[in-house]
């Protein structure tokens, strides 16, 4: 009996010694996924505007050297104003056709894109392309690239502020805290909106029509983020 009772106290003493002793286990993490959108509204800063040179001929190769004559003196009319820059668009060359399907005249057309912070010199430049004969297409204010890009960092910045502060909240609801931010992912920034196109005019229309008017407008600009959060007891 008495050699039975140490070999149970053996292996009691052998399991001890098995046993990790003083080993603090992990702690247990859960994994919070949250998004946050930071906007704010700010009054556009450029001014753009689209114009168009067009001409009919009998043939092709008489609609385009008419298109080109007409765009090269307007681009040397543009640069001579200070302040706006200037950009070709878009060339087009097409025959028209009756309702028979007979062929008609050739049409060539090219666009002049006007850019300026300063709306006064570009809408004046814009009446006198008009009474030369090109057509405004389109007339608009936009945010410019470097405003936006300015903005979209601050409101990023913005939205993880916020975010964590949510974190911090539903990780107190829970009984826990936030550890560490696992992931984050800052949203790319959107297109700027597009010039609309503005009705079509004739040429006499466009001669006799005076310079056009343009007000800027309130614009959106938001940013967004998206972390995975790593959350621990308290």
């Amino acid at each position: 009996m008495p050699n039975r009772l140490v070999l149970c106290l053996g292996l009691i003493v052998a399991t001890g010694w098995l046993a990790p002793s003083g080993s603090a286990q992990e702690p247990e993490r859960t994994r919070l996924v949250l998004s946050e959108t930071a906007t704010r509204e700010v009054e556009q800063d450029t001014l753009v505007a689209v114009l168009a040179t067009r001409a009919a001929a009998a043939a092709p190769r008489e609609a385009q050297a008419a298109v080109n004559r007409a765009m090269t003196a307007a681009i040397e009319q543009a640069e001579a104003v200070a302040g706006v820059r200037a950009a070709t668009g878009g060339y087009r060359v097409y025959q028209e056709y009756d309702r028979e399907g007979r062929p008609r005249q050739w049409i060539a057309e090219q666009d002049l894109r006007l850019t300026a912070r300063e709306a006064a010199p570009l809408l004046e430049l814009a009446g006198a392309l008009q009474e030369s004969g090109l057509l405004l297409n389109g007339l608009a204010y936009q945010l410019s690239a470097e405003a936006r890009r300015a903005l979209e960092d601050e409101l990023a910045i913005e939205a993880i502020g916020a975010l964590r502060r949510r974190a911090e909240q539903v990780a107190a609801t829970l009984g826990m805290r936030v550890e560490t931010i696992a992931t984050l992912r800052v949203g790319e920034a959107a297109d700027e909106p597009p010039i609309r196109p503005m009705m079509r005019t004739t040429m006499a229309e466009a001669a006799a029509a005076p310079p056009p008017s343009a007000l800027p407008d309130l614009e959106t600009v938001r940013a967004s983020v998206q972390a995975e959060l790593v959350l621990v007891p308290r």
